[in-house]
């Protein structure tokens, strides 16, 4: 509407610019309706564009278009494997030793003329070829019958005797009840699954009862260790932790991860408080906590020193960047994601080519004294979640740089995550826990095994050394880390 059209409303009357506001006053409605609508499509749009980049999700949900960033991997198709220039790998040979059989083959006749070869008139070569065949020997299980029999003492009474202890729990033996126990917690098998290989492998006959009993015994005899790994993580320097969903019979539950330098502990609770922290750790605890920004490590650990997961962060500044939500997302969220950038650049130099974490500190400050005034400069932003960003970070500031500072601290929480996702898998196959009871057997089976491989023991061995010594009725913990004692 022009100058004239409105002087022309105007000198018609009252009751034409009544008319003209309200249909202009409708039409002012309708386009602020198709303005929330536009709006609500743009966040469904910048929704369907998440990945693991700049979400939370995994990466096992991004789509095979996704391209990321550092993989190293050139456009243009290729064959499929080995590449020209590519180290190629070999079984290596193992020493004479070790081998149980040994057969010398000697050539019947020369591939030339065809001559016989007699090998009591040649000298054979010094060093033959030589050739490594492993073969699986047949399994047989050992069946072990043990006979009770009764003597009849001078005073008239017949006495039976007993089984002896560490085979009067069951009818199965160590080696079979660590299988059973391995094969659920580390291969996510079913106990029908377990029932089936034990008959198929072993020739061992078993229902999925006996299977879930051996389970419960596997379970028992880890209290020990299990107990062991949550006195030691109490005086650890550095723990990181993580938690994740998981279900009891379809009820709620929260699966923790503790991770230190020398042991790992899980824990199912119904809490995801600070409440499971002060359970595991004490009322207080004197080392330094990774974790994401969950309030409950706040709240448990306010006093102490934390570093917060970058990984986090940054995806946290992507989905602000890519979301474009506003011009004033995408120029904070751009000129915080370079300033990381060369933050992380001086780390990485820190960590090749060390040097004192004195200069790392001082070569980092007007980076972090940038991000610190960008964080400022946007709380006035128009935009809410530029200001929540802005506030979070700042609210956040004292533990976002703690690994700059201190040895063995690292700037995400990767090895939380990393320990905590087989449990994920098995959540999603298992739908979690049925019974309280094997919400026990999945905690103490993945600290167990999780931390049996953090110094490359054995699982297998380390169980049933475990279940020997509960069915023998000693205390002692097998093979246990000395610095676990």
């Amino acid at each position: 509407m022009d100058r004239q059209e409105a002087e022309r409303i105007y000198e018609a009357g009252r009751e034409e610019v009544i008319a003209t506001l309200l249909q202009m006053d409708a039409r002012i409605r309708e386009l602020e309706k198709i303005e929330q609508r536009v709006g609500e499509l743009e966040q469904r749009v910048a929704r369907l564009t998440r990945n693991s980049t700049n979400s939370s999700k995994p990466p096992s949900s991004d789509p095979p278009s996704l391209k990321k960033a550092g993989t190293g991997k050139k456009s243009g198709k290729r064959k499929q494997g080995g590449q020209p220039g590519h180290k190629g790998k070999k079984r290596e040979l193992l020493p004479a030793s070790e081998m149980d059989v040994i057969h010398d083959v000697f050539p019947q006749e020369c591939e030339h003329c065809r001559k016989l070869l007699a090998q009591s008139v040649l000298d054979p070569t010094r060093q033959p070829l030589r050739h490594q065949v492993v073969e699986l020997p047949p399994i047989v299980p050992i069946k072990t019958e043990y006979r009770l029999h009764s003597l009849l003492c001078s005073c008239g009474r017949h006495t039976v005797a007993n089984l002896p202890k560490d085979v009067a729990g069951s009818s199965f033996g160590p080696r079979v009840h660590a299988a059973i126990a391995y094969l659920t917690a580390v291969h996510r098998v079913s106990r029908r699954g377990i029932s089936e290989i034990m008959a198929t492998f072993f020739g061992i006959k078993i229902s999925t009862g006996a299977v879930c009993e051996a389970n419960n015994r596997v379970s028992e005899a880890c209290v020990p260790m299990v107990g062991a790994i949550k006195r030691y993580l109490r005086s650890a320097t550095v723990l990181n932790i993580d938690e994740t969903g998981w279900k009891n019979r379809g009820v709620r539950r929260y699966l923790w991860c503790f991770v230190a330098p020398l042991a790992v502990l899980f824990h199912v609770s119904e809490s995801r408080g600070a409440k499971v922290l002060k359970e595991i750790l004490g009322e207080s605890f004197a080392g330094i906590i990774g974790s994401d920004d969950h309030s409950a490590y706040n709240c448990y650990h306010k006093h102490g020193l934390r570093q917060l997961c970058w990984a986090h962060l940054i995806r946290k500044l992507k989905a602000l960047r890519d979301d474009r939500s506003s011009p004033q997302a995408y120029c904070f969220a751009r000129n915080m994601l370079k300033e990381v950038g060369t933050i992380f650049a001086c780390w990485h130099a820190f960590q090749n080519s060390g040097g004192s974490r004195d200069q790392l500190w001082l070569d980092t400050q007007p980076m972090r004294d940038r991000m610190h005034d960008y964080c400022e400069m946007f709380l006035g932003s128009t935009d809410p979640l530029v200001i929540t960003r802005a506030k979070r970070t700042l609210a956040n500031w004292q533990h976002l740089f703690t690994f700059l500072q201190y040895e063995g601290v690292e700037p995400t929480n990767n090895i939380a995550e990393r320990a905590i996702r087989p449990s994920v898998q098995w959540r999603k196959l298992c739908f979690g826990s049925q019974s309280d009871t094997g919400e026990r057997f999945t905690e103490r089976m993945l600290s167990i095994i999780t931390t049996c491989r953090l110094h490359r023991v054995n699982p297998f061995d380390f169980l049933t050394k475990a279940v020997n010594a509960a069915f023998s009725g000693r205390q002692s913990l097998p093979d246990l880390p000395y610095m676990l004692r």
